[in-house]
C-alpha cells in the first residue's frame, strides 16, 4: 500500500488518533477455554453456578473471592480464553441471570483480561432463556451496543449459542454479515451437535471466521464424546475450508478422558479447544511476514505522538502527509512558520521565527 494525501483540520485529527491507537488485533487461532466445567459423576452439574462459564458476568456468580478461585481454576486448565453470555434474562443457569440494561459490563471484562483471561461474547443465548424472540432489528441494534461498548476487551464473537435451534440459516447469514460489519474482531458461528447442526445444513456457515463446533454425544456415560466420532466430525467441518474450534465435546473439562480428547482434536487439525486439553499449543498461527504497519507499529505510534504534540502547541493549522508502503514510512506535517519530517531513517524539524 503506498498513499500520500493532504488533509484538512478535522481529517487530520482523526488520523493522529488512528496512530496512537496502534494497529493490534485479536485472534482466535490457538483458543483454549473451558467451556463447560461440571462434575464428574453428575449428569447435571454443568447448570450449576461453577458448572459453565456462560453467565460469570451475572451479578449472581459470585463475590470478588470467588470469581478469584473460578479464574484460577480455569487457569489451572490451561485456559487462555473465557466464553460469556451478553445476555441471558431469564437465568436457565444456575449462575444468575444476565441483563445488559441493568449493569455495565466493563469492570468484568477488565477483571478476565488482567488475570490472563481474553473473554469470548456469546450474544444470544439458548433457546430456553427466551432472548432470540426478539426482532432481527433489534437484535442487529444488540450487536452494535457490545461493539460499541466493549469491543476494544474482547477477543472475538459467537453470534449464537445452538443457533440453528432458533434461526434460519439466512437469518444467521444476516447475524454474521451486521456484526462483521460492525467490527474487526473474528466472529463465530455455534449449532447444535452435528456438523451444520442438527438439519445438517452448512450454509448456517456462511461468512463465519471460525466454526464452534458441538460434538454431542457428551450428557451420558463418562460425559466426553466418543473419540472416533469427535475425530470425524472434525475433520467433516474442516472440509468447509473454515477454521475450527472444537467448542463442546465434554460437559466436564478437568478430567484426563476430556484433556486427552482435546489433545486428540488438537492433533488432527483443530485450532482450538473448550473443554480442556493437555497441550499448549493447539492451532496458533504459523509465523508469517508482518505487514508493514505491524513492522512500523511502534515507530509510528511514537511519530503520531510527536504530531499530536506540535499540533497541540502551535496555532497554525498543519497540513499532513503520510507515506507508507512495505518500504518504509513517512510522516510529514506542514504549517505556515514550521515543519517537521518523521521517518524509519531521520527526523527533522523547521521552524520560522518572527521578530
Amino acid at each position: 500500500m503506498d498513499f500520500t494525501r493532504t488533509f484538512g483540520k478535522k481529517a487530520t485529527a482523526v488520523i493522529l488518533s488512528l496512530l496512537l491507537c496502534g494497529t493490534a488485533s485479536a485472534d482466535l487461532f490457538g483458543v483454549r477455554s473451558s467451556f463447560l466445567v461440571g462434575e464428574p459423576g453428575d449428569r447435571k452439574s454443568w447448570r450449576d453456578r461453577y458448572g459453565n462459564t456462560l453467565v460469570y458476568l451475572a451479578p449472581e456468580f459470585g463475590n470478588d473471592a470467588q470469581r478469584k478461585a473460578f479464574r484460577d481454576r480455569l487457569k489451572k486448565n490451561g485456559d487462555t480464553h473465557i466464553d460469556l453470555y451478553a445476555q441471558a434474562r431469564n437465568g436457565n443457569l444456575g449462575g444468575g441471570q444476565v441483563w445488559p440494561e441493568r449493569q455495565d459490563f466493563t469492570a468484568r471484562l477488565k477483571e478476565l483480561n488482567d488475570d490472563g483471561l481474553r473473554p469470548v461474547l456469546w450474544l444470544i443465548p439458548e433457546s430456553k432463556h427466551g432472548d432470540h424472540k426478539q426482532s432481527m432489528d433489534a437484535h442487529f441494534a444488540f450487536q452494535s451496543q457490545m461493539v460499541a461498548k466493549h469491543d476494544i476487551q474482547v477477543a472475538g464473537y459467537v453470534v449464537c449459542l445452538e443457533c440453528d435451534e432458533t434461526f434460519s440459516p439466512e437469518q444467521v447469514n444476516q447475524l454474521v454479515a451486521n456484526l462483521k460489519a460492525k467490527t474487526g474482531k473474528p466472529v463465530a458461528v455455534h449449532l447444535a451437535p452435528g456438523v451444520g447442526g442438527f438439519k445438517r445444513d452448512v450454509r448456517y456457515y456462511k461468512g463465519a471466521d471460525f466454526i464452534y463446533l458441538q460434538i454431542g454425544d457428551h450428557l451420558h456415560g463418562d460425559f466426553v464424546a466418543d473419540p472416533t466420532l469427535a475425530v470425524n466430525m472434525l475433520k467433516e467441518a474442516m472440509k468447509l475450508g473454515i477454521p475450527v474450534v472444537a467448542n463442546e465435546y465434554s460437559a466436564v473439562s478437568e478430567t484426563a478422558t476430556a484433556r486427552a480428547l482435546g489433545d486428540l482434536l488438537c492433533q488432527n487439525g483443530a485450532v482450538g479447544t473448550g473443554n480442556g486439553r493437555n497441550v499448549a499449543l493447539c492451532g496458533q498461527r504459523t509465523a508469517k511476514k508482518k505487514e508493514w504497519y505491524q513492522e512500523y507499529e511502534k515507530e509510528l505510534i511514537v511519530s503520531g505522538i510527536a504530531a499530536v504534540t506540535l499540533y497541540v502547541m502551535l496555532k497554525d493549522q498543519p497540513k499532513v502527509k503520510l507515506r507508507a508502503d512495505d518500504n518504509g514510512y513517512e510522516l510529514m506535517m506542514r504549517g505556515d512558520r514550521f515543519g517537521v519530517n518523521y521517518s524509519e531513517n531521520r527526523m527533522m524539524a523547521t521552524y520560522r521565527f518572527e521578530f
